[in-house]
């Protein structure tokens, strides 16, 4: 369910943000009026007004040849996974009420926690680490959906999210099951597929700890204290253990 999670945010990356938006359908015809209606809180980035900064975000999307946009706002991102298509929650919340589910923890973070921003005692803003290393988060009206690396610095508190704490208990330890490399070389990529970009490559005899398999059939390995993903195909790679 976590690697479902995980995938689903990925897939949102390069969206727009929008205040309360919660996979909010906007179009070359109506962007700019569902803009300002739900844009009416006051504020600005870098100059612009909330308004002004997100409708310039998703006219540049649809110059570039986009024709549909979903928008979220920081907790709508995981919020519609969560609620609406898996009601794995029985009610819409917050990025506040989802830092309530969440054990917090003063361990460095990893792959499947949840990363808070305070105002005061409460939590105003949300991120999903992806990766041991990266999140991905609403980030504002000027960014949209990002992903990027973690910085300590940037995040008041971090927590095992109680919906994922099994699966996130359960990462791999030394000694679980590994995928063996038996082709010479084998490409290590940051998505489940041969267009996924390269980030490293993995040798015969190498061994990288399973995580799981993705929808594709690729194995989900951790690789040098990151995420990656290789092929499944026989002759290149052999699940063990």
């Amino acid at each position: 369910m976590l690697s479902e999670f995980i995938e689903y945010l990925k897939a949102q990356v390069g969206e727009p943000y929008l205040w309360g938006g919660q996979h909010t359908k906007l179009t070359t015809d109506d962007y700019e009026r569902v803009i300002r209606k739900r844009e009416t809180k006051g504020g600005y980035a870098d100059g612009q007004s909330y308004a002004d900064a997100a409708i310039e975000f998703c006219r540049k999307k649809f110059q570039a040849g986009a024709k549909v946009l979903y928008a979220y706002d920081c907790s709508g991102l995981g919020c519609y996974w969560l609620y609406n298509l898996k009601h794995l929650y029985r009610s819409d919340v917050n990025a506040n009420t989802m830092m309530q589910r969440c054990k917090l923890v003063d361990t460095p973070p990893k792959r499947g926690y949840w990363l808070f921003k305070l105002s005061g005692s409460k939590a105003s803003h949300i991120g999903y680490m992806v990766t041991d290393k990266e999140l991905i988060e609403a980030e504002g009206r000027r960014y949209g959906v990002t992903r990027k690396a973690f910085r300590a610095r940037n995040w008041a508190c971090w927590g095992i999210p109680y919906v994922f704490e099994k699966e996130i208990d359960e990462e791999p330890v030394p000694g679980g099951a590994k995928v063996r490399v038996l082709g010479r070389s084998v490409n290590v990529r940051a998505e489940d597929s041969k267009r996924g970009k390269v980030i490293g490559v993995a040798h015969r005899g190498d061994e990288l700890p399973y995580i799981d398999t993705a929808p594709s059939g690729w194995y989900h390995v951790r690789f040098r204290d990151r995420d990656g993903y290789i092929t499944n195909v026989g002759k290149y790679t052999a699940l063990e253990g």
